[in-house]
């Protein structure tokens, strides 16, 4: 009976960890394409003096997604937002997705301030 306790406390402690693992590969995405719209957005602003306020002059995409609006993007498992809160110098970007089963979605961002 002492040997089942502890093989299922070590399965618990496993299983927690196995969760956060999985998160962080699920995460992976958006990482590099947050990553990648950024580089997109740096060579757009260096070619025309402004971040670009939509996806369509930018050679951007996530590989299996596929664009919904000017500045909404579907990727796998993430959706981009694409805005400029803060004028032509600037933009912001979120990637949501509900990764897990709790109320809260995973939310990662990108973004750079103007001048």
């Amino acid at each position: 009976m002492f040997a089942v306790a502890i093989v299922a406390i070590l399965a618990l402690i496993s299983i927690n960890e196995f969760s956060g693992q999985v998160m962080l590969a699920k995460r992976t995405e958006a990482i590099a394409g947050l990553s990648s719209l950024w580089a997109a957005q740096q060579l757009h602003y260096s070619e025309t003096g402004i971040y670009a306020a939509t996806f369509n002059p930018l050679a951007w995409d996530v590989p299996g997604g596929k664009r919904i609006s000017a500045t909404v993007y579907k990727g796998g498992r993430y959706t981009y937002q694409l805005s400029q809160p803060w004028g032509s110098t600037s933009f912001y970007c979120i990637a949501t997705a509900q990764l897990d089963a709790d109320p809260w979605p995973d939310i990662l961002e990108v973004y750079e301030f103007g001048e």
